[in-house]
């Protein structure tokens, strides 16, 4: 998935939020814990009060009493004392004394508390506080039932919170998806296809952007066809008249003026040759048959093409270049640039081969445009040599076969390169 994508930056948005929430489930946890574990100490201190309390009213009065040889006989009794001691704390605290007999086993009770003298264990909701007295090595034991309940319920609503983000996700995701099918339906457009796909249901705004789009595309695609049955309507009637022309012409017996006619007629069938070309890449009739050629074989075809041998211009080979192409369309490509360099350049044009790019170089001065999408742009050629068209076709062919052409004017130079 690309990074800079909405649908990707969208799922790290519900990502980082999901995670975010449960980090404070957690803490949310963490402190109901804590707070719970401090209660429970807090009742254990209680307790301990409470019997040290007794204890020392205890020993008070037994000193008392020893003073004034009397004692209370209930005092004097340490079991006595001791229940009620047990009973006060009950009463108060809702927690029990356990005898050392009746602490039960504690192995697979869970320890959720521990210090140097003190363990606290859990076991469904009975806790059991197991106390070390240091002062005579007997161990205390309290019994409480917390009516807390067990993390069930933080659990269980963090659990359908992420449900609901998880679902409000999925239906963001589902509600872009016409916005992906735009992307796909515009790279394929950019790639020459005018498919119209059905209407995108409701009223939102991607469903209306793409419609409108599908509109758009429709207008095209019928300009299009109007275009190219315009195109095979004109060559289709004027190859008759040119024909018969050409017929008539080497009938004359003035050589002048039968030289002029042929010039003429040969003009209007190169014309209408890249009327053809232009047709086919209108109409995406372009179909390519690549195989591996170098880059000198295509050139020394061009130079076939223009009916010119190579030492009419510079050939500068700086790498051993060899590509995937159509051989006979980039051949064509090649002939347009290097004819238009031979027509136009005031000194010796150069043809340089590198690593990845091939160039044509001709001197003179710089181009007013360099819009090679524009048919009959007279910018790129003189109106009494061309209608523009060499450099249109060139850039379609370039551009089917995945390369790109660019133009540079350096130094009294003009340079059309073709990046590979």
């Amino acid at each position: 998935m690309n990074r800079h994508s909405l649908r990707f930056q969208i799922s790290i948005f519900f990502l980082v939020i999901m995670v975010l929430i449960n980090i404070l489930f957690i803490y949310q946890h963490q402190y109901q814990s804590r707070q719970y574990d401090a209660s429970l100490l807090k009742r254990f201190h209680e307790g301990m009060k409470i019997l040290q309390r007794d204890r020392g009213e205890r020993v008070h009065k037994m000193r008392r009493g020893y003073q004034e040889h009397r004692p209370p006989p209930h005092i004097l009794k340490n079991e006595n004392y001791q229940n009620e001691s047990y009973q006060r704390v009950t009463s108060l605290l809702q927690m029990q004394v356990l005898k050392p007999d009746e602490i039960p086993s504690l192995k697979d009770y869970k320890l959720i508390i521990q210090s140097e003298d003190l363990k606290v264990y859990k076991n469904k909701q009975q806790i059991y506080f197991i106390h070390q007295v240091p002062d005579n090595q007997r161990t205390l034991c309290f019994s409480y039932i917390s009516e807390k309940q067990d993390d069930y319920r933080l659990i269980l609503f963090a659990f359908l919170i992420d449900i609901f983000i998880f679902t409000f996700y999925l239906y963001v995701i589902k509600r872009l998806q016409p916005l992906q099918k735009l992307k796909n339906k515009i790279i394929k457009f950019s790639q020459g296809e005018l498919e119209v796909s059905p209407l995108q249901k409701g009223k939102d705004e991607i469903a209306q952007v793409s419609n409108e789009f599908n509109k758009a595309i429709g207008k095209i695609k019928t300009l299009q066809e109007s275009r190219n049955l315009f195109l095979r309507n004109i060559m289709h009637e004027l190859k008759t008249p040119i024909a018969k022309g050409k017929l008539i012409s080497d009938l004359i017996d003035d050589d002048k003026n039968q030289k002029r006619l042929g010039t003429i007629f040969a003009r209007f069938e190169y014309l209408l040759s890249e009327f053809t070309k232009i047709e086919q890449v209108t109409s995406n009739a372009m179909i390519l048959k690549k195989k591996r050629f170098r880059i000198v074989d295509i050139v020394d075809n061009a130079f076939d093409l223009l009916l010119i041998d190579s030492e009419q211009l510079d050939l500068e080979i700086n790498n051993n270049l060899e590509i995937d192409a159509d051989f006979e369309l980039f051949s064509t490509a090649l002939k347009n640039l290097i004819d238009n360099a031979l027509k136009y350049s005031s000194k010796r044009a150069k043809i340089i081969v590198d690593k990845e790019s091939i160039s044509i170089v001709s001197y003179g001065k710089e181009l007013k445009s360099t819009h090679f999408e524009t048919a009959f742009n007279r910018a790129f050629e003189d109106s009494s040599k061309g209608l523009g068209l060499g450099l249109y076709i060139t850039h379609h062919i370039v551009k089917k076969h995945g390369f790109r052409l660019e133009y540079k004017h350096l130094d009294g130079c003009n340079r059309f390169n073709i990046l590979v």
